[in-house]
């Protein structure tokens, strides 16, 4: 009954892919507009780069993209620490048509390398056909292109992180608060974890691998489970919220035992659900467990609040060190190896894996300390 009320949702999911377009990835930062960082970038740029540097030009999908944003910061600081290197941000405004135009005209102005996190899967096979007709190397990142697209050409790089280990790591956060505190956590004494699910961008690989790896590990660990309901809420905090706002008044908050969500803003959403709920503000007993995925600052400081169970960090710092010696050792035409990415991670041929880090009681408060330094 479990594993057909997971199937039957995940073939929906896959069914909706042809009936659905894209939606933003995570929640806007209106700090600042996105012309005023893109000129900002390219002030810094012209202002510190020489005749010699490496010349690369990064199109990020979007610039006011919270999770891009912070990774952003982390890439322009390191390119500070490093020698021979200049990066020319562009801001692809979530569009494919714009991102497209932003790189045709870094590839006319002449750039070393293209360092790209597209738009969308799809877009990747154009980007890489432009990239390959004028000769310049690309380093995709944090979209993943499609696996014949990866395979068409000779001179192109992916760096990122496996989506199906964080989904692993996200579903064994939820099981380890399962099994430790039963009889809080069982509120019905059914014996049986009823969940929820919030899915990110139908249609995008990360959400199938991260969706796929909470079955997969409930299932490797034994755990007795009953999907209640899943659903899209785009990578929105907003969107999310309204979900589980549904989904509390179909099935109670004492009928929702776990959360399991595909990044931390939907999570965020279900935890400002369930305190709407009188839940989740600091008794155990009032207490839905929710995960998310990113290690964003709000996240993290909800775990410390204790209204959040439990994220996982998506290392952009490590990911953006890797990109700008991958960029400059693609450049210089030297083998990719792990001592040149300079990090830890796993080399596949095209791929460069860079793990994910539960975040657990043991390291929350020294990755809420470098998320702080990172948004400073």
């Amino acid at each position: 009954m479990m594993r057909k009320l997971w199937t039957g949702a995940l073939l929906a999911a896959s069914i909706s892919l042809t009936l659905m377009g894209c939606g933003s990835n995570d929640v806007t930062d209106t700090s600042k507009p996105a012309h005023s960082d893109q000129t900002e970038s390219s002030v810094e740029n012209k202002s510190n780069s020489r005749k010699d540097d490496v010349k690369a030009t990064v199109i990020w999908r979007a610039f006011d993209d919270q999770f891009q944003s912070g990774f952003r910061i982390i890439m322009q600081n390191r390119e500070k620490k490093t020698k021979g290197i200049s990066l020319d941000m562009q801001d692809a405004a979530n569009d494919v048509s714009t991102g497209i135009s932003k790189l045709e005209a870094a590839l006319t102005k002449g750039t070393d390398v293209a360092a790209i996190c597209a738009p969308d899967r799809e877009s990747t096979e154009t980007m890489a056909q432009m990239t390959d007709r004028e000769g310049v190397p690309a380093v995709f990142f944090n979209m993943e292109p499609m696996e014949t697209t990866m395979q068409n050409y000779d001179n192109i790089y992916y760096i990122g992180a496996q989506a199906k280990e964080s989904g692993e790591m996200c579903a064994q956060a939820l099981i380890n608060y399962w099994t430790e505190n039963k009889e809080i956590a069982d509120k019905n004494g059914d014996g049986v974890l009823q969940l929820v699910v919030l899915q990110g961008e139908v249609g995008q690989q990360d959400v199938t691998l991260r969706t796929q790896a909470y079955e997969d590990t409930l299932k490797e660990k034994g755990i007795e489970y009953e999907l209640l309901a899943m659903d899209t809420a785009n990578w929105d905090q907003a969107q999310a919220l309204d979900k589980m706002n549904t989904w509390i008044t179909a099935y109670g908050v004492d009928g929702i035992e776990g959360v399991l969500s595909n990044n931390d803003n939907m999570a965020m959403g279900a935890v400002q659900a369930c305190i709407n709920n009188g839940y989740n503000t600091g008794d155990p007993d009032k207490f839905v467990p929710i995960v998310g995925i990113d290690a964003n600052i709000d996240a993290l400081e909800a775990m410390k609040a204790g209204s959040l169970l439990g994220t996982v960090l998506n290392d952009r710092e490590n990911q953006s060190e890797a990109i700008i010696n991958v960029i400059r050792a693609v450049k210089e035409g030297r083998e990719i190896t792990e001592d040149v990415v300079g990090v830890d991670c796993t080399i596949d041929g095209q791929y460069i894996w860079v793990p994910y880090v539960i975040v657990d009681s043991k390291n929350l408060d020294s990755t809420l300390e470098l998320m702080d330094r990172i948004s400073d």
